[in-house]
């Protein structure tokens, strides 16, 4: 039985008479009805259907990144974002070798790999940057420097991290290309997980480039800073307040004066 929303001048949803009225994309569309759905359910008809699924269910995951960075791209072509991150990315899903022989066997025992240094986050045609050094330090702080690429300067840099695991991702601020480094820090619950990120950056007219995997194989904690070299700090501060004016003073912080006595 169809529904009319909006009156009888308006769309309908549901079936109504040889036609099925459904929203997509935000319109109303419809279509022919088809009462005899040919679904053989075979086990290779089943594995893909599994990996689709799998592929579906990482976009909707990987949204933060996902909405903002392959929308423009994805209207251009008439589908969702999460359409172009499926059609983009099939080719990093893979049935486990380990796994049984048969596709269904694999379908049921949930074996999918997921090659994530080949996922594309973000496509466009801005000059990428690329990952020289990541680490993570004990406080849970990802530090990501990276070299600047032919871009502009003040295009906007961007860090995005996945955790499989926990099946989470966080997305960072930006900052600009020329700084050449980016820290996002870690939820708690990433500590001690396997994580995966990638870079993206976007022009000032809001045009993307191709995402860049961050190599976080080998990552090491970064060792606190030695507290005596603290106190050298803030003596060196400390004896620059002095010896500044009083207009000087007035902009440092509260606190930084305030360690000085």
């Amino acid at each position: 039985m169809a529904k009319l929303p909006q009156g009888i001048m308006g769309p309908f949803i549901g079936r109504l008479g040889t036609a099925v009225g459904y929203v997509w994309n935000g319109k109303c569309v419809a279509r022919s009805y088809n009462p005899h759905v040919r679904n053989p359910r075979t086990p290779e008809q089943v594995a893909h259907r599994e990996m689709f699924k799998q592929e579906v269910q990482l976009a909707a995951r990987m949204r933060w990144a996902v909405t903002r960075s392959m929308t423009d791209a994805a209207r251009a072509e008439g589908i969702t974002s999460y359409n172009l991150f499926v059609r983009e990315n099939q080719h990093a899903f893979a049935w486990s070798t380990t796994a049984g022989s048969e596709p269904a066997q694999r379908a049921t025992e949930g074996s999918l790999v997921v090659d994530y240094a080949s996922l594309r986050l973000s496509i466009g045609d801005v000059a990428p940057v690329l990952a020289e050094e990541a680490t993570v330090s004990e406080d849970n702080v990802l530090d990501v420097r990276f070299s600047r690429g032919t871009g502009r300067g003040f295009d906007e840099v961007y860090l995005y991290v996945y955790v499989p695991e926990l099946k989470k991702g966080f997305l960072s601020s930006s900052v600009y290309r020329r700084d050449k480094r980016i820290t996002l820090a870690l939820p708690d619950d990433f500590a001690g997980h396997e994580l995966h990120a990638w870079l993206m950056v976007k022009s000032d007219d809001g045009r993307w480039s191709e995402s860049t995997y961050v190599d976080t194989n080998d990552l090491q904690s970064v060792e606190n800073t030695d507290p005596a070299d603290d106190a050298d700090e803030a003596s060196l501060l400390c004896s620059r307040l002095a010896s500044s004016s009083s207009a000087a003073i007035a902009h440092t912080t509260p606190d930084a004066r305030d360690g000085c006595g």
